[in-house]
């Protein structure tokens, strides 16, 4: 999955979602009123939010125990301490502090949608649906929990025994209100091109991928998603073009080299 953009803010106490991807994912902060709060525990969450911005969990992590320090029962804090953990894929302490930072503030949106993408990331994508859920119902402009959401959904319409048509269009429908709100986003056009893929839409699946790859040219997902698609239309010689596109973004990533073969062996037929 995409990496998360970086933490953005709104009004004065800060908080901040993770996102999923598993890539790993850090959402952006919504603020809220807190009554009585201590200004010097504001002010270290405020700092710890840069030093994550900045590339530095360890800092980041003191400053969020300090406002502790001055605040004990501060949710916002918690939940710099839990993206602080999974910055460093600790999940279980990452839950505990979401967990703690709820009971703190049930309505805090973006410790539901970062309980939520740790879920996800857990592999509970039942229990990753309802914490997403109640993170969009107390805020639905919350994009990365959407897009968790319908990263949920399709998790588990790909299991087992599960009803893949009516996942598939639940995914699909929650990618679409994504995409409503935020149509720049790449990777949302990546998910929504996988959709398409599941349903043996290649057309759709194609110009979703495309999309992705204009928005974010080295995007590796994407660019081997459009590769496999051109494949299936049988556009052989741009899908080789878009394979070694992806190879030359991600020389580790072997899917990238295996379908570049199969799209060359796929131009070299259709040459003879």
């Amino acid at each position: 999955m995409p990496t998360p953009p970086p933490p953005r803010r709104a009004r004065p106490a800060p908080s901040t979602l993770l996102a999923a991807a598993l890539a790993a994912a850090l959402l952006a902060p919504a603020c809220a009123a807190v009554p009585r709060l201590h200004p010097r525990a504001a002010e270290e969450v405020e700092r710890g939010y840069r030093h994550l911005a900045g590339g530095d969990p360890e800092r980041a992590e003191v400053a969020f125990e300090h406002a502790l320090a001055f605040d004990p029962d501060f949710p916002e804090a918690e939940n710099g301490l839990a993206v602080v953990a999974r910055v460093r894929g600790d999940l279980p302490a990452a839950m505990r502090h979401l967990e703690r930072a709820l009971r703190l503030r049930s309505d805090f949106p973006e410790a539901h949608a970062n309980l939520g993408e740790a879920l996800l990331a857990a592999g509970d994508a039942r229990g990753a649906e309802g914490a997403l859920r109640e993170a969009l119902r107390l805020d639905p402009d919350l994009a990365d929990a959407r897009q968790n959401l319908a990263r949920a959904l399709l998790r588990r319409a790909l299991a087992p025994g599960a009803d893949r048509a009516a996942g598939l269009a639940a995914a699909r429908r929650e990618l679409l209100h994504l995409l409503e709100t935020d149509p720049g986003r790449a990777s949302a056009h990546h998910d929504l091109a996988l959709v398409d893929d599941l349903e043996a839409r290649w057309a759709a699946a194609e110009r979703g991928y495309r999309r992705a790859t204009e928005l974010a040219p080295a995007y590796p997902e994407a660019l081997h998603g459009l590769c496999t698609a051109l494949v299936r239309l049988g556009r052989c010689g741009e899908a080789v073009a878009a394979c070694e596109r992806c190879v030359e973004a991600a020389p580790g990533l072997e899917a990238c080299r295996t379908s570049l073969r199969g799209a060359a062996a796929c131009a070299g037929r259709a040459a003879r």
